[in-house]
Formats: C-alpha cells, structure tokens, sequence
C-alpha cells in the first residue's frame, strides 16, 4: 500500500497532461490521500516492501520505518499547503511528478532509483524555477544539478561493481567489510551530488538567482520539501551506511559556508536574494551538525532543519506574492513575516530560539567550540539583516499614481496557512519537547545501521 505514494500522483500526472486546470484540483486530493495512507501505515513502521517479489537484494525495494515516517509526514503536509495556495496551474502536473518523487526519494532503499528520484526532482525543479526574468538562473542550476548528478552515478557504479547488488543495506556491509576506503570515496560522490542541493557554497552559487528571480512557487518549494527530503538522504548515506566522517575539507568548507551566506545575505538590496542567502546558511548549518557525526548534535540539527523549513516557507511565500510589502495595510501577513523571522533568528518563544539553543548546547557538550563560535556568529549577522527587512517592510511606501499608499496583501488561503505557520513556530517555542523528542527519535534510528541491516537480513515485508 505504501507504493501508492510513488505511483498515484505519478499516473494521475501523465493522465492530466492535457488536462491542466484538473491537475491542479487533483494535487491536493492526492497529496491528502498520501497522509491518509501514512497515519494508516504508522502501526506497519519497521518493515520492507519487496516489489514484485523479487529478494530485497536484487529488486527494487522500500524501506519504510520511523524515520522515512516522520520525513514523509513533514514533506506531504507542506506539500499539502502548498498545493493549496498554488494559483499558477502550469505547475500542477510537475508538482505531481515532484511529489511522487520526493516521496520515492524517502522509501527508496536502493542506490540507483535513489539516483533516478534525484533526476526526477531536479528536472521538475528546473521546470518550476523557469520564469521569462529567471533563464540564466535556471541554466546555472541546470549545470551544477546536471554534473553534480554524474558522481552520484559513478558512486552508485562503485558500490554495484564492489557489492555485487545496489541495496543500501547489503551493498554497504558487504563493501564496509571489503573495502571501506571505497565505501568513503562513494561516499564523498554522493555528498558532493547532495551539497549542490543543500545549498552549501560553493555548490550552491545557482541559489540567489533562482530564488531571487524565479516564480513565486519557485523557492518555497526547494526550500522546504525538496531541501528537506534531501537531507533525509544525505543523512541515511552518511550516518546510517558509514561508520567514518567525510574528508576534513568538507567540514571546513560548510563552515565557510555558513558565515559567507551570512554575509551575502547582509549585502543584499533585493529581500528575495537575501532569503537565499540566508536559506544557504541555514541549510549549510544543519549539514555542519550532520558532519559531527554526534548523536545529541544530529538531533538538534533536525530540530533545526523543521523549524527553519516552517519558517522559510511563509518568509518566501510572502515575498514571492508581494515582493516588498506595506505591512501597515496588511497585518496579519506582517504578524506572520515577522513571527516567522524572529524565528528565523532565534528569539526566544518561538521554535527557532530553542533550535538553536539546543545545538549550542549539545555542541558545547561535545566540545565543538569551533561550529558553535560560527553558529553565534551567523546568528548576529542575521539579526542585522532580518531587523532591518521588517523595518523596510512595515514602513515602506509603495504609493499609487495618485500619491495614496497602495494597499495589497495575500489572497486568504496564503494568508490564513502563513498565519498557521507562524503561529505553530509560537506553538513549538512554547512547547520545544513535542518535537525534540521526535527528533531525538530520529537521531537514534539514523545511527542505528544494525537495526537497518537486521530488517533486511530479516527479510521483513509489508
């Protein structure tokens, strides 16, 4: 039954390709259809789906336990809102398609239809960040996605050539047995694909473009699910399958990242291309913390990563429908902007404060004084930067030709789930357990390889 997540919005999208205004009433049917089906299967977690009876180490197979649940629970549920305040139907059918593919993306339990849900994502990507003022911006995330892609493969062919089979499970006991220096150099392929989307510099240098210049859908999508289900890989590749840290040079290169985001996102003039910067630095400090390879980091750094997703989905969905705003006419969206970038930066009673506060924490009791440093760092350059946007979107005058300030704000739907957002990042902050304690959960079962291996060894099925 969990296949339906790959197959449905996939089928219902080839089948609506002449029917445009269909697609869009369909998505949310389906992406609501998904959820349903997940809570169903909650009962099932812990188990593997054989597809066409093939043994787990030769066919196709998914793998479907807490933490594939939570991240498929967090993608489908934004994927659900977007769906709904979407208004551009061009975009309906590779949402579908985006869908499906993100949700394979999570159950996959095989190298190579990873790589193929990759592909997927991407080209429905590029079709999403197409936009007449965007074509150099989608050409440049063309190329880095396009090469970025081929180490992917070649770490796959690596893995098939030395394990004999491309399940995840078998292929990396076997060759972390054989010969774990092939399984790092694998390894650094598959991070070097997964860091151009994470947004990490300088694999990230097609961000601001993109996001700055693309339709309005364009970075609240990579933003939130797409960034969301790629850390999901990267994290199952680097802390599940691999008992060794990445090359030193990563590390250090995603702590440069962090702070020259940071800095980028204070010099820019245009809010979208800050947004982008700042997403860059957000995501680049959750990669940082994965690096660590420590339980009570990796934790905090999935606390991390939900809340900032929340957060950056109403920040981009209000820039991408207003641009700069008068938030004097129009302040409930205002309240949400501004709820959601204090999150942003981490004051206290809202989400982001205690999702930063907990990694400070952990990092400190591991004595990582240095990505600490560099956290609080990054964190007074975004106090800068997001004070002096909601200082410019409260008080900025966008007058008519008459000489009256023009009054626009979001259509209901956008403006009633932004204000739900942001005030479930107010929720969170009030309560931090309700999540802490399901990504304290998550981090358990990423390390727990042994667990992973036995259910297929095991041979379970759904």
């Amino acid at each position: 039954m969990i296949t339906l997540l790959i197959a449905v919005p996939l089928a219902l999208a080839f089948a609506t390709i002449p029917l445009r205004k269909l697609a869009r009433l369909i998505l949310p049917v389906v992406v609501l259809a998904n959820l349903v089906i997940l809570f169903a299967l909650k009962p099932h977690v812990g188990k593997i789906i054989e597809l066409g009876s093939w043994p787990a180490v030769y066919g196709i197979t998914l793998f479907f336990d807490e933490v594939a649940f939570y991240f498929l629970s967090f993608v489908n549920m934004m994927f659900l809102v977007i769906s709904l305040i979407t208004r551009d139907e061009r975009f309906s059918i590779p949402l579908l398609v985006m869908n499906a593919a993100l949700n394979g993306l999570i159950l996959t339990a095989d190298f190579f239809n990873s790589f193929v849900f990759l592909e997927i994502i991407a080209i429905t990507s590029y079709i999403i960040s197409t936009d007449k003022d965007n074509a150099l911006g989608s050409f440049k995330y063309l190329i880095f996605g396009g090469v970025a892609s081929i180490f992917y493969l070649i770490g796959a062919v690596f893995m098939y050539v030395q394990g004999g089979t491309l399940n995840m499970a078998y292929s990396s006991y076997i060759i972390g047995m054989s010969n774990p220096e092939l399984m790092k150099t694998a390894l650094v392929l598959f991070a070097i694909t997964l860091l151009v989307e994470l947004k990490v510099l300088p694999f990230g240098l097609w961000v601001p473009d993109v996001y700055g210049n693309g339709s309005a859908l364009t970075p609240v999508v990579l933003g939130s699910v797409v960034s969301t289900a790629t850390v999901y890989l990267f994290s199952r590749l680097s802390l599940t399958f691999v008992d060794e840290h990445l090359p030193p040079v990563f590390y250090y290169t995603v702590l440069a990242s962090i702070v020259l985001s940071q800095l980028g996102a204070l010099y820019q003039k245009n809010l979208g291309r800050t947004l982008a910067f700042a997403s860059m630095a957000s995501m680049s400090t959750v990669v940082a913390s994965l690096l660590t390879r420590q339980e009570s980091v990796v934790s905090t750094a999935l606390f991390y990563l939900f809340t900032d997703a929340l957060a950056k989905f109403v920040l981009f969905t209000v820039y991408g429908n207003l641009g700069v705003a008068n938030f004097r006419n129009a302040k409930t969206t205002g309240i949400a902007f501004t709820f959601s970038s204090l999150s942003l930066v981490g004051v206290p009673i809202f989400a982001g404060f205690w999702g930063k506060y907990y990694l400070l924490k952990a990092l400190f009791e591991q004595e990582n004084y240095v990505l600490a440093i560099v956290v609080l760092v990054s964190t007074l350059i975004e106090l800068a930067y997001v004070t002096k946007w909601n200082i410019e979107q409260w008080f900025a005058k966008k007058e008519t030709t008459k000489g009256e300030i023009e009054n626009i704000d979001l259509p209901f739907v956008q403006k009633l789930f932004v204000l739900l957002s942001a005030l479930i990042l107010l929720v969170i902050g009030l309560f931090p357990q309700l999540l802490l304690d399901k990504t304290n959960l998550l981090a358990e079962k990423l390390f727990d390889f042994q667990l992973y291996r036995d259910i297929f060894f095991g041979k379970g099925g759904m």
